[in-house]
């Protein structure tokens, strides 16, 4: 089968990424053929398909671009002229089987979807976030849980700022949401598969075409993994936990890191960079804290050797995680998770089993987790084990595409 893949980047961007990779070898392996459909980026990795990619998009020039330039930028944001006629280009150059959705809002745009029904092609979307039913993508607003655009009320966006707190970003990402209703995109999709349990029943709690949701955890190919786990070496001379991820406020280190500061003897080494860098940075230093060391971004090699010779990771999202594919690298690695009892954490990270569970911003209680499960070195090997296998259980390959396969004739 022709296998078309849409994703708004078509190199390493997160966790979107890892799976678009890991699901194009499965199907390569099982004799298919990917064509790709995405954006237009020196960073992206070659491919035969890439004159039907469209422009490039860097919403982070937008506010320094003239305001013809921004409100270009925006309309295609919302509609995708180019994206449909590149889209059309292609499909008439190539036999599509089926089509897998990923992540596409602000880039590609689910204008596509209309186009793909209208040819008679078969499409699966795999969520990753949520902005079909919130305009910020991931129910947060102004660093608080906010779910009130429950309803198809995406006028609270505008109302309340979610958007990066501007007034401006709010309103196009609340029209977004009100163009794509109101021209009822989503109804081309035939199926839309859940990466969690969580993610699941929050799209059937909003109403989202809960006869179209699937759930379906990830599948994962963990050879990397265990090579990096096989040739980590002797351990380390200095006992250290670890964070990995995106220095932002939805993921917590600031939390973390407040945490740790009551510990002076627990070395805590953070991977990653991002929007808050700064001000964890001037946190540090201000208290005065020998314990906390920024790695900044690693490649993926260095990143698994951090995390295979850390004692555990701490995962203290304060948001609506989606599934965390940071868990799933360390927990394969077998070492313990310390995870905030929010999203899809808790169904990789089982209470006392593999590993502990804390309320998301809650320093003290984190605090205390960090210090019983350092302390105690039988718990964690016996929570690594325990990890190891739950999470090969879980996030399965072979699994995940054989529930692809009941949702695609002939796959």
């Amino acid at each position: 089968m022709n296998i078309l893949v849409a994703n708004w980047t078509w190199y390493p961007s997160g966790g979107d990424w890892t799976y678009v990779e890991n699901i194009t070898r499965q199907y390569i392996a099982h004799g298919h053929q990917i064509i790709p459909f995405s954006m237009q980026d020196e960073r992206n990795f070659s491919n035969a398909y890439s004159p039907f990619f469209i422009s490039h998009i860097d919403y982070k020039k937008v506010n320094k671009a003239s305001p013809g330039a921004a409100y270009k930028v925006i309309k295609t944001s919302i509609w995708s002229k180019e994206a449909q006629q590149q889209l059309e280009k292609l499909l008439d150059t190539v036999k599509i089987d089926f089509a897998h959705i990923n992540v596409i809002h602000h880039y590609i745009t689910p204008i596509i979807l209309k186009i793909l029904k209208e040819r008679g092609i078969p499409v699966i979307w795999t969520l990753h976030e949520y902005t079909p039913i919130c305009p910020e993508s991931t129910f947060i607003s102004h660093g608080q849980i906010c779910e009130k655009c429950k309803g198809g009320a995406f006028y609270h966006c505008i109302t309340n700022k979610c958007k990066k707190g501007s007034l401006p970003a709010s309103l196009v990402a609340a029209t977004e949401n009100y163009v794509h209703a109101a021209l009822n995109c989503y109804q081309y999709v035939d199926h839309y598969v859940c990466p969690s349990e969580f993610l699941y029943q929050k799209f059937r709690s909003f109403n989202f075409f809960p006869e179209k949701l699937v759930q379906l955890y990830h599948g994962y190919d963990y050879a990397e993994v265990e090579s990096a786990t096989r040739n980590l070496g002797p351990a380390p001379a200095q006992k250290y936990i670890v964070f990995a991820g995106r220095l932002e406020k939805i993921k917590g280190p600031y939390t973390l890191i407040k945490a740790v500061a009551n510990h002076p003897d627990i070395q805590l080494r953070l991977i990653g960079t991002g929007t808050q860098e700064a001000e964890l940075r001037q946190y540090v230093a201000e208290q005065q804290l020998t314990n906390v060391t920024f790695l900044g971004k690693l490649k993926r090699a260095e990143t698994l050797k951090e995390i295979g010779n850390a004692t555990f990771l701490v995962c203290p999202s304060e948001w609506y995680e989606v599934l965390g594919f940071t868990v799933v690298e360390a927990m394969a690695m077998g070492k313990p998770v310390i995870g905030s009892a929010i999203g899809a954490i808790p169904e990789m990270v089982i209470e006392g089993k593999t590993g502990m569970l804390f309320p998301h911003g809650d320093v003290t209680v984190l605090s205390g987790r960090i210090r019983e499960l350092y302390d105690r070195p039988e718990q964690i090997e016996e929570m690594g084990k325990n990890a190891k296998t739950h999470i090969h259980n879980l996030i399965n390959s072979e699994k995940h595409y054989a529930g692809l396969q009941k949702l695609i004739p002939g796959l």
